[in-house]
């Protein structure tokens, strides 16, 4: 009997395999019905065997914030299966995607193959490891709140009201409406708001609040917002959602949308940000019912929630967090792929008497040979290593790969021949970890930041451009298009503060509107990216950015400039100089839903720009002319799920 027993398991687990096969991973996944288990942890009921490196963690947590509770899930499910379940696809969809990423960040299959609009790739289970590791996480920063359970926690109006400063919804009526809202249906105001700029950006889009024959609609979530080909299918997509639902004002759009976010997601157990993108919470199935795709999103959005009350009394109040954890786990946290696969530049070469070495199409000895290295003379860019090999650049433009043997490359000193401060120019620009298009992108440079450059030579110029290597005030290093880079010595709109006590940074020009950012201390350089015309309480109102990437108001009478005399404003022909950048026409040194209203003014021809630098910065996608592709993209960047890049 023992032996029919295990040949008939044995013909049961091929029959699985074979289904497996079939209906493919998720399908199979998809048949667990158990609940996870959820516990209070009190300090002494975690098995750290079982679950290694949590305990410290949230102990440490917990004597900071004694207010907060902690509740440990036990998913049940085991780690490797997991992390082979999230790397699946679902069809020709992978389950988890990466934006701005290259590397061991990426699938090795599927390496630099777009999914959704092109830029986003297949995460490789290196980066779906990283992400997944709660352990990752439990910091007291923003990052943990991917954690936070979202129901409703008690808070003011006021409160509420201060969290939407610098968003479209910027009102105490709006607030009321949000905190009624969300206190009526159960469910956190502030995951409510971070959730709503997620999906319509800090500016709002067309999607919001819409109008036709039949009145206005609202559609803050933009739910049934789907669509192709054009902004104007995403829009009435949007809007029929909107009309058949009835969502006639913004309560009623926030009330059906939450019950659908809970419909669909809460009352499934998915009741943190992170449940809702790893559905690893067994009620009802798993994997396979997930809000979004972007693996970064609960870190992200949870940063944006933890902004929203960082500074009021909900930040140490009666908070409860959810910790995922699984069986097999490795006993320490799971690395980054950065670290796994090392990407930033760095100078390499041949080692003195040494000389032909291939430089090679792929990480292979195997793949075609681009170029021979002659010898020590020739210097080399290495920009992306992993596993030994390092991905180079040649100063004539040429890049390969080159298996760093130790007996004949050394790494030398970085190539250095200035230092000089430069200002950039634009908005949201790359800085990239070699020179090209096609290089990873460290990070984003806003405009007005100040950064160091430490190779002018132009050296590199490939695809029509020279790339300057830079340095930041933290000491990461990269490649910027020239274009964008200005020295401080001759660009007049870097200021200093002149305040004994400090000078408050305020989200609106007066005293009296807006509230205040922060106070910038007396000495601090600041980069003006708008000269204010209208006295307001008095002053005259400039916008200024920080060294750290703050934007806000400030009175000019407190700046000063180079002379050490109160700044008039750079001007030019006794005209305002403003620099526009790609996707900011209305060149106010960011993308928001203004800079969607000139372009559409633009192409419906109420108001036609003439000026080119007006019509560059509308042409998104570099077709030469504006059209509703551009208009689409914009769209697209501020609901999140395309970036514009220069």
């Amino acid at each position: 009997m023992a032996k029919k027993f295990k040949n008939s398991t044995v013909k049961l687990i091929a029959m699985i395999t074979i289904v497996c096969m079939i209906l493919g991973l998720s399908n199979f996944f998809n048949s667990v019905k158990a609940d996870s288990y959820r516990y209070e942890y009190n300090g002494s009921n975690l098995n750290t065997g079982a679950y290694p490196g949590f305990k410290e963690k949230i102990d440490a947590l917990k004597a900071a914030h004694p207010n907060w509770t902690f509740k440990i899930m036990e998913t049940g499910l085991d780690w490797n299966n997991t992390i082979i379940a999230e790397s699946s696809q679902n069809g020709n969809s992978p389950y988890s995607l990466i934006q701005s990423k290259s590397g061991a960040w990426l699938c090795s299959d599927c390496g630099t193959r777009g999914y959704d609009n092109g830029s986003w790739y297949h995460a490789s289970s290196a980066a779906i490891k990283y992400y997944m590791d709660a352990r990752n996480w439990l910091n007291d920063n923003g990052y943990l709140f991917q954690f936070l359970q979202l129901g409703y926690s008690e808070t003011s109006d006021e409160s509420v009201y201060n969290a939407l400063s610098g968003t479209f919804l910027y009102s105490m009526d709006n607030a009321r409406i949000i905190n009624n809202t969300c206190r009526s249906t159960g469910s956190n105001p502030y995951f409510i708001i971070a959730r709503i700029i997620q999906e319509q950006s800090a500016g709002g889009s067309a999607t919001w609040r819409m109008q036709d024959g039949d009145g206005t609609f609202y559609n803050i979530f933009n739910i049934g917002a789907g669509g192709s080909g054009s902004n104007a299918s995403v829009i009435a997509n949007a809007k029929n959602y909107a009309k058949n639902a009835g969502w006639t004002s913004l309560e009623a759009s926030l009330r059906g949308g939450i019950n659908e976010l809970f419909s669909g997601y809460i009352n499934y157990k998915q009741d943190t940000l992170y449940l809702q993108k790893f559905d690893v919470e067994t009620y009802g199935g798993v994997y396979t019912h997930q809000y979004m795709q972007n693996i970064e999103a609960p870190k992200s959005e949870g940063m944006s929630m933890y902004n929203k009350i960082s500074n009021t009394s909900l930040i140490n109040g009666n908070l409860t967090f959810i910790i995922p954890v699984f069986t097999g786990m490795p006993s320490t946290p799971c690395q980054s792929p950065s670290v796994i696969g090392d990407v930033k530049p760095i100078n390499i070469r041949v080692k003195e008497g040494h000389t032909d070495i291939n430089l090679r199409s792929g990480r292979s000895t195997s793949s075609s040979i681009v170029c021979t290295v002659a010898d020590s003379s020739v210097n080399l860019l290495s920009v992306e290593r992993i596993d030994g090999w390092h991905k180079v650049v040649t100063e004539d433009g040429r890049k390969g790969y080159i298996y760093f043997n130790t007996s004949y490359l050394e790494q030398v000193n970085d190539v250095v021949n200035c230092s000089e401060q430069m200002t950039v120019t634009g908005s949201d620009v790359n800085l990239r970890a070699g020179p090209g298009l096609d290089e990873a992108v460290a990070t984003t440079l806003y405009y007005g930041q100040i950064v160091t450059r430490i190779d002018n030579s132009g050296r590199y110029n490939i695809g029509g451009i020279t790339w300057d290597r830079v340095r930041l005030s933290d000491g990461t290093q990269g490649f910027v298009s020239r274009d964008y880079l200005e020295s401080v010595a001759e660009n007049g709109e870097i200021l200093t503060v002149s305040a004994d006590g400090g000078l408050y940074l305020r989200t609106a020009p007066g005293r009296t509107t807006g509230v205040n950012i922060r106070i910038m201390g007396d000495g601090l350089k600041v980069t003006r990216i708008e000269v204010g015309t209208q006295e307001i309480d008095g002053y005259y109102w400039d916008k200024v950015v920080t060294p750290d990437g703050a934007t806000g108001y400030c009175a000019r009478a407190y700046l000063r400039d180079s002379n050490g005399n109160v700044p008039s404003g750079k001007v030019e022909n006794n005209t305002t100089v403003t620099a526009y950048s790609k996707g900011d026409p209305n060149g106010d040194g960011s993308i928001n839903s203004g800079d969607l209203l000139v372009l559409k003014k633009h192409l419906i021809g109420t108001s036609k720009a003439t000026d080119e630098k007006v019509i560059k910065a509308m042409d998104i996608n570099s077709d030469g002319e504006v059209n509703s592709g551009d208009l689409l993209l914009v769209r697209k960047h501020l609901i999140g799920t395309y970036k514009i890049s220069n």
